[in-house]
């Protein structure tokens, strides 16, 4: 049994076997890891990715949970989840270590309490930062792959490698290290220092989160579609009427047409059913094509 290969390969680490998903993702729908673990250091996290690359087994790579969908049934190889690796080291007044499973909204608690400046367009963005730099999240022609100085990333040999800016391709909601061939641990980032005009552009940004559907009783992934150029994806689909539609107990937002929401026993089915729907509609409609925003998970394997 893959669990047993892994407890004799990796004893210090811990593994859960056939671990429910869904309490693990923010639209609340997915089957059960066949395997799920969390390392806690770097270290554990090499020898890990090492082992299961080498094995060839097929690996998921998990931060927050937002804007991600498992699929129904059991989820075979292994979940690796980044949730322990949480660790923040300030080097100065302005630049600061972050680890991957660190929370970007704790991250922008800490800019604020220190009065640093920079990443207001991050702000009301749930997950991790790991999750944030897989794909550039960010708002208004910003992204968080641009405050970075460098990455470190577990490769597939196990070695941990050190990613400047410059050697990083990214733009809107993509990042060249989301290729699957390694996990992102750490990320060095520089801020500066707050001026007056800062607090109304965070604000700005928290309002218009605002008018995007929030609260315990609105479990969603995010935005469903990325924007094509020049166009807005809510717009489209609100335009296409696609506000209030449905597949099993996942429906679009009537608030913001972007947004697909679990009004409490949707399945990844229903909500990809849903996403297939939209897009026709949109398609159809204007011969636009919508590229998902939502990561709908398949399994990374380096064969």
């Amino acid at each position: 049994m893959l669990i047993e290969e892994l407890h004799s390969a990796l004893p210090h680490l811990d593994f859960t076997e056939r671990k429910s998903l869904s309490p693990l993702c923010t639209l609340r729908v997915g089957g059960e890891a066949e395997v799920f673990t969390a390392p806690s250091s770097i270290e554990d996290m090499k020898n890990l990715f090492a082992f299961v690359v080498s094995r060839k087994i097929p690996f998921y790579i998990l931060g927050g949970g937002s804007n991600v969908l498992f699929p129904n049934g059991l989820v075979h190889g292994v979940v690796i989840s980044t949730e322990n690796l949480k660790s923040i080291e300030w080097r100065t007044n302005l630049t600061v270590d972050v680890d991957a499973g660190f929370k970007l909204p704790m991250l922008m608690k800490e800019l604020r309490e220190k009065d640093l400046a920079g990443m207001e367009f991050a702000a009301g963005i749930p997950g991790t930062l790991g999750g944030a730099l897989y794909g550039n999240a960010g708002a208004g022609g910003r992204g968080v792959c641009e405050l970075v100085d460098h990455v470190l990333a577990v490769e597939a040999n196990g070695e941990v490698k050190m990613w400047n800016n410059n050697e990083l391709d990214y733009g809107y909601r993509k990042c060249s290290l989301a290729d699957g061939k390694r996990i992102i641990v750490n990320a060095r980032m520089t801020f500066r220092q707050a001026k007056p005009k800062d607090k109304d552009v965070l604000e700005s940004y928290l309002l218009r989160r605002g008018s995007q559907p929030h609260g315990l009783h609105t479990h969603n992934a995010g935005c469903t579609f990325k924007n094509p150029e020049g166009n807005s994806a809510g717009k489209l689909l609100d335009e296409c009427g696609c506000k209030n539609l449905s597949a099993g107990d996942a429906v679009v937002s009537d608030v913001h047409a972007n947004f697909i929401l679990n009004r409490g026993n949707a399945t990844a089915d229903d909500v990809i059913r849903l996403i297939e729907i939209c897009a026709g509609r949109v398609y159809e409609k204007t011969g636009i094509k919508l590229e998902p925003e939502i990561k709908i998970f398949a399994p990374c394997s380096l064969m």
